[in-house]
């Protein structure tokens, strides 16, 4: 999961416009439901990552929820490998009781319920991806490793989520693209793609270049469009996770950086929080599934108390209770998201995450 702490004070166009016809889509529904999604409308390609869990866990009901075929002309992405400390790369696998992990019946239930799977290779730390693409040694080994799967397993390509981007060094994102780059050569001689995550931007950094990436032999560079509320400033009411202004920036100044359509995914989010009131950054419990964020205190179900905490600037269920304040992202919300992300041409969607009954999108 993104932490982002990049600013986000550059001005872009109005937002006016697209959000009139996000207005427009109101709904009154807004309480989850578990019947089944129809496809993606005809042009727009939706996609979903899932990651691993314990017994039990919420990430576990993932398998449960797309095999109602909701991406089954997309993808699925689970995180199947994981940087180490000493940059070496792991498989996670089913052997521990892992869900969501490799094991050739998930890769056929995959395949079962979507056009492409692109498993994750996952990185959190800026020291661990130094490690990784620091060496030239460790780079050839990872991609031995992850190419060798992706073949023999035939699945669709790879998605690479590195972040801690705003720790990196100079030297680190020389190493990263040349990891990348190194990576797509030796998936395309398979005819095999590369899918990068990338943090969610609004004007040129240091740390990041979309355009750079993208020229390092990337097939879909995928902007992670959520988790504003760490940009919240000190003494503040946490921000919303993804508000349609902000959204607006981030998808405009992407596609200034990626302008071909079919190259650029831009990913919304499906879960809640909880953080202070007011907002400390630092003490922010994100990540939450709908299946916890049920048991909140003075969560509700009527639709009318729903819709009287639904937040104008980003459509998400907003209320505070006991010095804290509760955040998620319900159907309603998700629709409206993507209705602006439509109405400014993008025509690929991915969504963190599924597991423990996150919301999908209601056509």
């Amino acid at each position: 999961m993104l932490r982002r702490k990049l600013s986000t004070a550059v001005a872009l166009a109005s937002a006016v416009t697209a959000l009139a016809a996000v207005t427009a889509m109101a709904g009154a529904c807004s309480v989850h439901s578990t019947s089944p999604r129809a496809a993606a409308p005809s042009g727009l390609r939706f996609q979903t990552w899932l990651y691993p869990g314990g017994p039990g866990e919420p990430a576990c009901t993932a398998a449960a929820e797309y095999a109602d075929d909701r991406v089954k002309t997309g993808s699925l992405n689970p995180e199947y490998w994981s940087v180490q400390s000493n940059g070496s790369v792991t498989l996670e696998t089913t052997d521990d009781g892992t869900c969501n992990a490799y094991s050739p019946h998930n890769v056929a239930d995959l395949k079962a319920h979507s056009a492409y799977q692109y498993p994750t290779l996952s990185g959190m730390t800026a020291a661990d991806i130094h490690a990784l693409v620091s060496s030239e040694t460790r780079r050839t080994a990872a991609i031995r490793k992850i190419t060798s799967l992706v073949v023999g397993a035939g699945l669709s390509g790879v998605d690479v989520d590195l972040e801690d981007y705003w720790s990196w060094s100079a030297a680190d994102f020389t190493g990263y693209k040349t990891f990348l780059s190194r990576l797509a050569v030796s998936l395309h001689s398979h005819r095999k793609r590369l899918q990068v995550d990338a943090p969610a931007m609004t004007e040129d950094a240091s740390f990041y270049d979309y355009a750079a990436v993208s020229a390092a032999g990337v097939d879909d560079l995928v902007i992670m469009a959520y988790d504003k509320e760490y940009d919240t400033e000190s003494g503040k009411a946490c921000l919303p996770i993804a508000p349609y202004d902000w959204l607006t920036k981030v998808t405009t100044y992407a596609q200034s950086k990626v302008p071909d359509p079919s190259r650029l995914i831009i990913a919304l989010p499906s879960y809640g929080y909880i953080a202070p009131d007011p907002c400390d950054t630092s003490a922010i419990k994100g990540n939450i599934h709908f299946s916890d964020m049920k048991k909140s205190p003075r969560f509700a179900t009527a639709p009318a108390t729903v819709e009287n905490r639904r937040d104008p600037s980003s459509g998400e269920i907003r209320w505070t209770s006991g010095g804290k304040l509760y955040d998620y992202v319900d159907k309603t919300a998700m629709d409206r998201k993507l209705a602006l992300l439509t109405s400014l041409g993008v025509t690929k969607v991915s969504v963190w995450t599924l597991g423990g009954g996150n919301p999908w999108f209601t056509r």
